[in-house]
């Protein structure tokens, strides 16, 4: 007992006296440094009178670029499309996504397992790819389903405009689903039905007992679940940038994106003015933040699980769960099916065609044939790869760290790394772009800038908040003795990391690279505005420019192709995660 307390005690700081404060300041000021000096560059950015990062110099500041852009009233008519588009998309989002929750968890519908398996199986679409889908079928020119209803019913135009505020929040709704779902299922199924029960014992009808005692007590996690995706949403990119560009429907992001592009009217790009419109972005996307934290830390009155067994009461539908099975069939077919087969079709023509018998005809492989043959997809393809693998690598090694630190030592400023690792959630993918555009620009010693260095520091920065939580809830699951007993034997810190942490810790950081991976190939703000040149072009950044270069049917056959390999990915992460299959089966 006596030698537990001594060893508690010597490696009460998680590490040997020598090594642990060394490391931990080491990691403190390698997190700052990845964070906050990028960001202290954005601002001095905002007040730089040049219009490119090369150009800045402290002697010339200015509030121009504030006075410019806060008296647009396109800034004006950008938040308030902003607003509405957040909004909107979690309107729909949230109550497709309670729905099929509350179908699958408190009803009596068949076939649920479509739900548990479906569902998180959109993920796996790309939303870069999904909006160029909703192009291909609701585009006023090209669209298959407009030029299919024009031609059925002899109308004169489109009866659908992709390029519209109503079409992106529609399509980021429902791309909003699967995540919805799988944060919701799990508190419906927990759920303690003794207060519906008594409710149902007083005569209370059931749709009154879903207003009036379910919904009540579903108010907290409902209230940190729409936070935490009206933060995602404030921060999405491919959607605005693919359907909202084109018709010159601005939001934060796709207006800051416009500002650093050379195709900028007035003038061509300017940076700084896109770093003064950044700052208020970001106030907003951490305020979000801020709220959530707030509302996921004062929730425990409304606490709906007991220490009690229970079973929660099923809703019988009667008939109606046949048409609930129905609607859950139509959205997964709207989701997952109708984009994957127009995808097919589109890379298997040589041009843009109207789906038809005739169509087949004009079938080719020359897309597909290109995927190989092609120098620059080849050069696309290693540039991926050496990106995922860097960024997987370094976030799971990170976060580690990070997580490491925050549980295991008494360190000063554990609290302080464990606030900037999570605030890297707050920071858009177009703001965090910007700030290493501004910082890393002027870095002539360490040629960061325009290489693949650039693009995985970026994704480190912003998968940082995911890893760290993901490692922590690792760690906690793990008991200090077994890291006592290493250094009781004698074990220095790096070999107790590798022999007795990292075996037992081995499934989730697997799960965590294998994610981070995931991710990596999907994201295409960063890739997007870092790209300078072929020598760092990855896969995401690529189809874009292939599509702005009106190449859809190379793009359609690259994007099948990503998708194949992110499923696979998937599927792996589903294996490796226990909590995972026991949802599945839970029905």
């Amino acid at each position: 007992m006596a030698l537990s307390l001594s060893l508690s005690h010597r490696v009460g700081i998680g590490c040997r006296p020598r090594a642990g404060p060394l490391l931990c300041w080491l990691v403190l000021a390698i997190l700052a440094f990845l964070v906050l000096v990028p960001l202290a560059m954005l601002v001095l950015g905002s007040f730089s009178a040049a219009r490119l990062p090369t150009d800045f110099s402290l002697s010339d500041l200015t509030a121009d670029n504030y006075l410019s852009v806060y008296t647009d009233p396109l800034t004006y008519r950008v938040l308030g499309n902003t607003v509405v588009y957040v909004a909107g998309s979690l309107a729909l989002g949230l109550s497709l996504s309670l729905l099929f929750a509350w179908l699958v968890a408190r009803t009596n519908m068949p076939a649920k397992w479509l739900a548990y398996v479906g569902l998180p199986l959109a993920l796996v679409m790309p939303g870069m790819l999904e909006s160029m889908v909703w192009v291909l079928l609701f585009s006023p020119r090209i669209g298959f389903v407009n030029r299919l209803l024009m031609a059925a019913f002899g109308l004169s135009g489109a009866p659908f405009d992709v390029y519209s505020l109503p079409a992106m929040m529609t399509l980021e709704g429902l791309r909003m689903v699967p995540t919805g779902f799988l944060l919701l299922a799990p508190v419906l199924l927990r759920f303690d039905p003794v207060l519906e029960e008594a409710a149902a014992t007083a005569g209370g009808r059931p749709g009154t007992i879903i207003r009036r005692v379910t919904l009540p007590l579903l108010v907290p996690a409902l209230l940190s679940i729409a936070l935490y995706l009206g933060v995602t949403v404030l921060s999405s990119f491919e959607v605005p940038g693919i359907l909202g560009l084109p018709g010159r429907v601005y939001v934060f992001s796709t207006l800051i994106y416009t500002y650093t592009s050379a195709t900028t009217s007035a003038g061509g790009n300017s940076y700084g003015a896109a770093a003064a419109l950044a700052i208020i972005y970001l106030l907003i996307n951490v305020g979000g933040m801020a709220l959530y934290i707030r509302a996921t830390r004062d929730a425990a009155r409304f606490a709906v699980v007991s220490g009690r067994a229970y079973r929660p009461r099923l809703v019988n539908l009667g008939r109606w769960r046949w048409l609930a099975l129905a609607v859950l069939v139509l959205h997964l077919c709207v989701n997952i099916v109708l984009p994957l087969l127009v995808l097919l079709w589109t890379s298997l023509m040589p041009r843009i065609v109207q789906p038809s018998v005739s169509a087949l005809r004009e079938l080719t492989f020359a897309s597909w044939q290109r995927l190989a043959g092609d120098a620059q997809l080849v050069q696309v393809a290693l540039n991926t790869l050496a990106v995922v693998l860097a960024t997987a690598t370094l976030t799971a090694l990170a976060s580690l760290a990070i997580a490491w630190i925050v549980t295991r030592t008494r360190f000063a400023g554990r609290r302080l790394l464990d606030q900037l690792a999570f605030a890297s959630h707050g920071l858009p993918g177009v703001i965090l772009a910007l700030a290493l555009i501004w910082f890393w620009v002027r870095i002539d010693a360490l040629p960061v800038y325009g290489t693949l260095a650039i693009v995985v520091l970026g994704l480190v920065t912003g998968f940082l908040a995911y890893g760290t939580r993901t490692a922590s809830a690792a760690l906690l699951q793990v008991q200090r003795e077994l890291e006592e007993a290493a250094y009781a034997s004698g074990a220095a810190l790096a070999g107790t990391m590798r022999r007795v942490l990292v075996p037992l810790l081995a499934p989730a950081l697997t799960g965590l690279w294998v994610w981070v991976a995931i991710q990596g190939m999907r994201f295409v703000t960063l890739p997007l505005m870092l790209q300078t040149g072929p020598e760092n072009t990855v896969v995401a950044a690529y189809l874009w420019r292939r599509w702005e270069a009106g190449e859809v049917n190379l793009v359609a056959a690259v994007g099948l192709a990503l998708v194949a390999t992110v499923a696979v990915l998937t599927a792996i992460v589903w294996r490796l995660s226990p909590a995972s299959r026991r949802l599945s089966f839970t029905s």
